[in-house]
């Protein structure tokens, strides 16, 4: 009877060892989770050096990321609702997205991953011309 209760002791502390190891690798796991944001601001990529993008041009914006999930990208204009410009399932550390700005003025890209915003890129849009993958902002 006495080795009994040792031995319902003795599997009492290996499940409560295994719980508390589990409730640590379930705590670790969630962290990195939580954790997973931006790791960068956008980028929008200016073709020939330009300074400022045309409007109905296309440039491809990345953002480096530092998990995986979606990661959608906005653009702002002070004083308007952000406009919802595009989303991508990162390759790796790396999300992108190709961006047609369509109205003139300054104005800020940003991504959102997982709740988390990223830092603003500014940008100038002026009165876009060309077509056929060569477009410029004027």
């Amino acid at each position: 009877m006495v080795a009994n209760k040792l031995n319902a002791r003795g599997r009492i502390g290996v499940v409560a060892a295994a719980a508390s190891i589990m409730v640590g690798i379930t705590a670790m796991v969630g962290a990195g989770d939580a954790q997973a944001a931006p790791a960068g601001k956008p980028n929008a990529g200016v073709p020939l050096s330009s300074v400022v993008y045309g409007t109905g041009c296309t440039y491809p914006v990345t953002m480096a990321v530092n998990s995986s999930g979606w990661v959608a990208f906005y653009e702002y204009k002070p004083g308007l609702p952000p406009r919802f410009v595009g989303r991508d399932l990162p390759d790796g550390a790396l999300a992108t997205i190709t961006w047609v700005p369509r109205y003139i003025g300054e104005k800020y890209l940003y991504g959102m991953q997982n709740g988390v915003k990223s830092p603003m890129t500014k940008v100038s849009v002026r009165q876009g011309y060309g077509s056929n993958g060569l477009c410029f902002g004027i």
